[in-house]
């Protein structure tokens, strides 16, 4: 059985006309389209005429599609490839003649995956807003469907499944908010093993926001710490480097994982040679406290003009001090806050945080 990994390998090693002849043995058009579309995507920005090429073929394969549902997730899945190769005009016009396919449904519970089909190939293309508002116009669907309780449960959680999906997809930022339309679904079904696993992954893109690319988060998540940070020095430059190896080197601090420090160390290096900029300051500070390497966290903040937020951070890198359990140094730095009045209340609440 052909696959088409297979034929996205042989197209990466400039194997162009083996990966046809692969492409034409495939038993159905939508496979046909969903190859090519592969192929396209797999060859840009390489080989950019071969790239419109394949797309060309899928477009006059999913012309050859009879079911209106398989052709809508055909054209969906064509104007994915379009969007990501920078032809985005043309992407959407795609999207809506796929949506105007998909409508032609009769059935309203065979609208249902066409549609979702469609939000899907809009999300991973990063058409965020278009497609959560999509994912929305089925839930609708399935809202105001005459079915029994069960059967629209059945379609809420696969809705939920595909939702979670798009997040695998995507970089942290854009993955949070599919993630967390599906975690509150799964967890409004009362499904809460789905709810666990994705609030999970809602934690893991939130400490990787900065590198949290698809590829990265997921070795991560398999305990591929290595592996996710030669991942992170291959595509990044130095200054990313540096946040994303202690964005790992964090999640593997919460997570209780041995050998967080060595990453911790490695990034350092990386700050040898740095000059942080003003933007990424304050949370390189913040994940140098998480991480209770408190010296090069007040030494960073020493770097901060404005008198009141380095103040603020101070007194944030003390209350981390006393939680760690250094509290001679935490009520030393607290008395170096040069705000007055944020040195104060610092001193109050390491008070009361040891009382309790």
């Amino acid at each position: 059985m052909v696959e088409i990994g297979d034929i996205v390998f042989l197209v990466r090693n400039g194997k162009y006309e083996e990966a046809l002849e692969l492409v034409n043995n495939l038993d159905n058009s939508l496979d046909k389209v969903l190859a090519l579309s592969a192929m396209a995507k797999a060859i840009y920005p390489q080989d950019m005429e071969m790239a419109y090429g394949f797309l060309e073929d899928a477009e006059y394969f999913s012309e050859k599609i009879k079911d209106k549902g398989e052709k809508a997730k055909a054209l969906a899945n064509i104007a994915s490839a379009y969007y990501k190769i920078g032809d985005t005009e043309y992407a959407l016009e795609l999207f809506e003649d796929a949506i105007k396919e998909a409508e032609k449904i009769k059935k309203p519970e065979d609208r249902i995956y066409p549609l979702a089909n469609i939000a899907y190939y809009m999300g991973i293309s990063g058409l965020v807003d278009f497609s959560l508002d999509l994912f929305e116009r089925v839930f609708d669907i399935v809202v105001n469907l005459r079915v029994n309780y069960v059967k629209k449960t059945e379609y809420l959680i696969d809705l939920g499944n595909i939702i979670e999906s798009v997040g695998d997809e995507l970089p942290s930022e854009e993955a949070i908010k599919f993630y967390e339309r599906a975690h509150d679904l799964f967890e409004k079904l009362r499904v809460p093993a789905k709810a666990a696993t994705v609030e999970r992954k809602i934690d893991l893109a939130r400490t990787l926001a900065t590198v949290g690319l698809p590829e990265i988060r997921k070795a991560v998540s398999e305990g591929k710490y290595i592996y996710a940070t030669k991942l992170i020095i291959r595509t990044f430059n130095d200054e990313k480097i540096f946040i994303g190896l202690l964005e790992v080197a964090l999640w593997m601090k919460k997570n209780e994982t041995l050998g967080y420090s060595h990453i911790v160390e490695t990034a350092l290096k990386y700050l040898q040679e740095l000059q942080i900029p003003k933007r990424y300051l304050h949370y390189v500070i913040k994940l140098l406290t998480e991480l209770e390497r408190f010296k090069e966290a007040l030494k960073l903040s020493m770097n901060i003009e404005d008198v009141e937020l380095r103040s603020e951070i101070m007194a944030e890198i003390a209350v981390g001090m006393l939680k760690s359990g250094e509290i001679e140094g935490a009520f030393k730095i607290a008395e170096l806050i040069p705000d007055i009045h944020i040195r104060a209340a610092t001193v109050a609440e390491l008070r009361k945080i040891l009382k309790y």
